[in-house]
C-alpha cells in the first residue's frame, strides 16, 4: 500500500520521506482517554465499521477484527528494507554527500510536500496529483488539487504534529493555504478543491479567501456547485489562467507577493486539453520554480521559465513509449528531462507517472551534480537542501522494488494500432505548433 510504501522509504532516509507512523502508533491508549468535557476519541482502524441500523445494534462492530500498524509490523518492514540493501546504499550516498556539500539553508523553511505522484485515477502506491509549496514565511500554495489532497495532508502533517495542539496546527495549516494552481480541467487535478474549500471554509469563514487560478471551466464547475453549497463562493477569489498570461500583470499579484512573498505567477497554454497550462512562479522558498501541468514538451514553456531554480515536469511515459505519449499529449521521462535542458534549470523533479509505474520508472539519463534528476513519491518531503540527495537515492530506492516476474511483459503490452496512428501524426511538421502551445 501507500502506507506501506512510505514507511520503507523513510527507513532509507526520514528527511526525504517522513515516518508516517508515529512512534506512539502501538496500543489503544487513544481509545481508553476521556478528555475533560467527557468526549472520548476513539482511535480509527482500517476495516472499522459502525452499524446504524438496527438501532439496538447501534455503534462499533465489535466482531469485526480490527488492526494498524504495530511496532511488530514497523520492524517487520524495516528487516526487508534493511535484507534489500537500501538502507547500507542509502547511508553510503548520504556520507559520500555529506562530505562535499556545505549547508545553504540557513533560514529557509520552504518545502514541497507531494501528496500525489500518479495519473488519471488513484492506485495502491500512488495517488493522483497535488503538490504543497510552502514559504518562508509559513504560508503555501498548492499545485493541483487531486482528490484526495487534504486527507493525504492529513496523513503527513500528523508526523509533525505532537503533543495537545494538533488541532491548531492543522487550522494553522490550513489557513496558511493562501493560492491554489489548477493547470487544467481533468478530474484527476482539481477534485479536492471542494474538500480544501469546506475546509477552509469551517477554520476562516469567508473572512480570508484563496487565490484560485484555475481555467475558466473550473469556475463554471464550481459556480454550479455553488448552487447546492452556498458558501463555498466565498471561499475563494476566482483568477482565469488567461488572464495571467505570460507578458500579464497578474490580476492578484500585490495580494500574492503579501501573503506568499511571490514576486511574479505567470501562466503558459500548453498542449493537452482546451484549457491547459503550465505556470512559472518566482520568489518561492526554491527560488524560481515551474510546473508543467500535463502536456506534450514545450519550447514556450523551456523559454519562460528559463533559469528555474526547480522545474516540476509530468514523465508520464517511460523512454520508448514517445508515440503513446504523442496520442494522449503527455510527456516521456527524456522529453521532460529535455525540457529542463532547455530551460538550463537547476533541478529537475519528475511527477504525474503512469499507473503503470507504482514504483520507479525507467531513468536512461544518468543524474548528475550538475542536473539534478529526482522521482516524486506520495509523502516525499522536499525542501531546498534536500535536493541534490533526492536525485542521488534513486539506486537505494530501485532496491526496493524489484522487478517481479511478468511486470517487464505486462507493460510492453500496448496497442500497435495507436502507435502506427501516432507515428503518422508526428510526422507532420508542427502538428501541435500550428495552435500556438509550442
Amino acid at each position: 500500500s501507500a502506507v506501506r510504501g512510505g514507511i520503507q522509504r523513510s527507513h532509507v532516509n526520514s528527511e526525504l520521506y517522513p515516518m508516517l507512523i508515529p512512534e506512539d502508533s502501538n496500543g489503544d491508549t487513544a481509545n481508553e482517554t476521556v478528555r475533560e468535557d467527557g468526549f472520548k476519541p476513539i482511535k480509527g482502524y482500517p476495516m472499522m465499521e459502525y452499524v446504524l441500523m438496527p438501532r439496538h445494534k447501534r455503534g462499533l462492530d465489535e466482531s469485526v477484527e480490527l488492526s494498524s500498524y504495530s511496532q511488530n509490523d514497523i520492524d517487520s518492514l524495516k528487516k526487508e528494507v534493511l535484507d534489500s540493501g537500501a538502507v547500507e546504499l542509502g547511508s553510503k550516498i548520504l556520507s559520500a554527500l555529506a562530505e562535499t556539500e556545505t549547508n545553504t539553508e540557513s533560514g529557509n523553511n520552504g518545502e514541497l510536500l507531494f501528496t500525489g505522484t500518479g495519473s488519471a485515477v488513484p492506485c495502491k502506491h500512488r495517488n493522483v496529483t497535488g503538490m504543497y509549496l510552502r514559504m518562508n514565511n509559513g504560508n503555501s500554495l498548492l499545485l493541483d488539487v487531486g482528490e484526495g489532497t487534504v486527507g493525504q495532508l492529513l496523513h503527513l502533517w500528523k508526523c509533525y504534529f505532537t503533543g495537545d495542539n494538533v488541532v491548531d496546527e492543522y487550522n494553522s495549516r490550513v489557513k496558511g493555504i493562501k493560492a491554489v494552481w489548477i493547470s487544467h480541467p481533468h478530474a484527476d487535478h482539481h477534485l479536492g478543491i471542494l474538500r480544501l474549500l469546506s475546509e477552509r471554509n469551517v477554520v476562516c469563514g469567508s473572512d480570508d479567501p484563496i487565490v484560485l487560478m484555475a481555467p475558466p471551466n473550473m469556475f463554471a464547475f464550481l459556480s454550479e456547485y455553488q448552487s447546492v453549497v452556498p458558501d463555498i463562493g466565498r471561499s475563494y477569489i476566482a483568477v482565469d489562467c488567461r488572464d495571467m498570461i505570460y507578458g500579464k500583470e497578474h490580476p492578484m499579484g500585490k495580494k500574492l507577493f503579501s501573503d506568499l512573498g511571490i514576486t511574479n505567477c505567470m501562466s503558459v497554454p500548453v498542449a493537452h486539453c482546451p484549457h491547459s497550462f503550465a505556470v512559472v512562479i518566482d520568489g518561492t522558498s526554491f527560488g524560481r520554480v515551474s510546473y508543467s501541468g500535463d502536456c506534450r514538451p514545450s519550447s514556450r514553456f523551456a523559454q519562460v521559465g528559463y533559469g528555474s531554480d526547480l522545474l516540476i515536469h509530468e514523465a508520464t511515459f517511460e523512454d520508448g513509449m514517445e508515440e503513446e505519449a504523442f496520442l494522449k499529449r503527455h510527456s516521456t521521462v527524456g522529453e521532460a528531462i529535455d525540457i529542463g535542458q532547455q530551460m538550463k534549470a537547476s533541478t529537475i523533479c519528475l511527477t504525474h507517472f503512469s499507473q503503470r509505474y507504482p514504483r520507479i520508472p525507467p531513468l536512461k539519463t544518468t543524474p548528475t551534480d550538475d542536473l539534478p534528476i529526482a522521482f516524486a513519491f506520495d509523502y516525499m518531503r522536499l525542501k531546498p537542501s534536500l535536493i541534490l540527495l533526492a536525485s542521488k537515492m534513486t539506486p537505494a530506492l530501485r532496491l526496493l522494488y524489484p522487478e517481479e516476474n511478468g511486470e517487464e511483459d505486462e507493460k510492453m503490452t500496448t496497442e500497435t494500432s495507436g502507435d502506427s496512428i501516432a507515428k503518422d501524426l508526428m510526422a507532420v511538421p508542427g502538428v501541435f505548433a500550428a495552435k500556438g502551445v509550442l
